[in-house]
């Protein structure tokens, strides 16, 4: 296949008639994929706390050969006690090392299929791409509830659950979700409301993570580390039922050859040659360079965000004894400040000031500077939240950032430039997870919070890539503007 098949199959792609696209908006009124995503974040987020304090647990018990009784103290109101802190310290690396390892299982794959979704998906539908995300995590979380029983049982060496994650990261995990969710609503939504449609979808990640942060600790307090994991995994088993039976396909496939193989389709890597080909190919008016600012500025903070989350938890376990309870009740405050700083910055600042995102993007990434450069001098638990406060509108420096390329971005290329995008997010915990492992590991015992100063620095790089797109921006304009006079 030379490079005008591929241009030509890729253009040839089947669209949605304006006809179907009213059915589609008649139906999917109120709701499109929301309630599948709901329940999809509320898993994850149910189940994060629990699962690194699962991984401790089973490290202190099984590798490390201690006394379950004592281990059972890790992680709790104990921790205190100088015998139970010489143990979290003597136990953390070990677990820090299993969940970079998780991270990366999550990334490398999901990575490289982001790359051949797209394309595919505009062929065979959007429906399998999102089917093969809920059914690969369902069985992800299924297994490891099924580790966590027989641990109760036998001493199972904690590595074993780094196996469970494998069959979300075969169905493209993250990535394809991201890619299936965000063709899917451009499927079915008009132009006018499509931008209410993504808003909504918004809220009902925030949404999930918020029920999942809240139940956690309750839902461990009165039963146990196995029932968590079940209701994760009952919670997208749910999500997959909706998809069945209620979300219906938004293109017609192509007819193909009966002998033509749908799984051998997706590795065609000349249609990944024509995604690169879009992704770096000359635009007036230094829109590449701005597509690319912006795509640097979001992969950075991913590579920041990322490795934060990799020993966040075990950060605030040493540094200030907290529990499930207490970290889920501060992650739950997160969530509800970045809902509130998200419309403060979408509908308040941005209306009253008539910034452009490019801005809004930049202000987005000061506040995650700011929150990260007190953290990382944190001594007491309320400086937590005076960084909560001081940077509530960090939440808005991926959307608007996305909204900057697809406002610089041609319609037609907008897939493929996320596409891209995304893959190159998911690539970067390879060197976060590394990374924020190993600082924080040398660090722990002298300074716990020094892998903040990592994140304070690379959120002031996204912010300065920002400011430099912006200032590209206006030369933009103002050649327009030399131009017509």
């Amino acid at each position: 296949m030379d490079g005008g098949e591929v241009s030509g199959y890729l253009e040839d792609t089947p669209t949605v008639s304006s006809g179907e696209q009213n059915k589609f908006e008649r139906k999917y009124r109120y709701f499109i994929l929301e309630p599948a995503i709901l329940l999809l974040f509320y898993a994850w987020n149910v189940s994060s706390a629990v699962f690194t304090n699962q991984v401790v647990y089973q490290a202190c018990t099984v590798t490390f050969q201690h006394n379950e009784t004592l281990c059972a103290q890790l992680g709790t109101q104990n921790e205190t006690q100088p015998e139970i802190e010489e143990l979290e310290r003597e136990v953390q690396p070990y677990a820090a090392t299993i969940l970079m390892a998780k991270s990366l299982i999550e990334s490398i794959i999901p990575a490289l299929c982001s790359m051949f979704i797209g394309p595919w998906s505009d062929k065979y539908g959007r429906k399998p791409v999102l089917m093969s995300t809920f059914i690969g995590s369902f069985l992800t979380y299924t297994l490891v509830a099924v580790i966590c029983f027989l641990s109760t049982r036998y001493e199972i060496d904690p590595w074993y659950y780094i196996l469970a994650y494998i069959p979300a990261a075969l169905s493209g995990g993250n990535c394809a979700l991201i890619t299936g969710v965000f063709c899917y609503i451009t499927d079915v939504t008009s132009e006018e409301n499509r931008a209410v449609k993504m808003g909504v979808l918004e809220a009902a990640i925030f949404g999930g993570l918020l029920l999942g942060v809240l139940s956690s600790s309750y839902i461990l307090r009165w039963t146990n580390a196995v029932t968590v994991f079940a209701i994760a995994s009952g919670a997208i088993l749910l999500g997959i039922l909706y998809i069945i039976f209620y979300i219906e396909e938004s293109i017609q496939p192509d007819e193909l050859d009966s002998s033509t193989n749908k799984l051998r389709e997706i590795f065609r890597f000349e249609l990944v040659g024509d995604l690169f080909h879009t992704c770096f190919k000359r635009r007036p008016n230094f829109d590449r360079v701005i597509i690319w600012l912006v795509i640097a500025a979001l992969g950075a903070s991913i590579f920041a965000l990322e490795g934060t989350g990799t020993v966040y938890f075990l950060f605030l376990r040493e540094r200030f004894g907290w529990t499930v309870k207490e970290y889920s009740f501060y992650d739950a405050t997160v969530i509800v400040f970045m809902i509130v700083g998200n419309l403060v910055g979408m509908y308040g600042v941005k209306k009253l000031f008539n910034l452009s995102e490019s801005v809004l993007a930049a202000i987005g990434f000061c506040c995650y500077a700011i929150d990260s450069a007190i953290r990382a001098i944190a001594y007491e638990p309320w400086h937590l939240y005076l960084a909560l406060g001081a940077s509530m509108m960090k939440g808005i420096a991926g959307p608007m950032g996305r909204a900057v390329i697809s406002n610089t971005a041609p319609p037609n290329d907008i897939g493929k430039i996320f596409s891209l995008t995304t893959s190159i997010e998911s690539l970067t915990p390879l060197a976060s997870a590394p990374i924020y492992t190993y600082v924080y590991k040398q660090t722990m015992a002298w300074y716990p919070g020094a892998f903040n100063l990592i994140s304070a620095t690379v959120f002031f790089f996204c912010l300065c890539l920002m400011l430099l797109a912006r200032v590209f921006q206006g030369m933009y304009q103002a050649t327009t503007y030399t131009s017509i006079n």
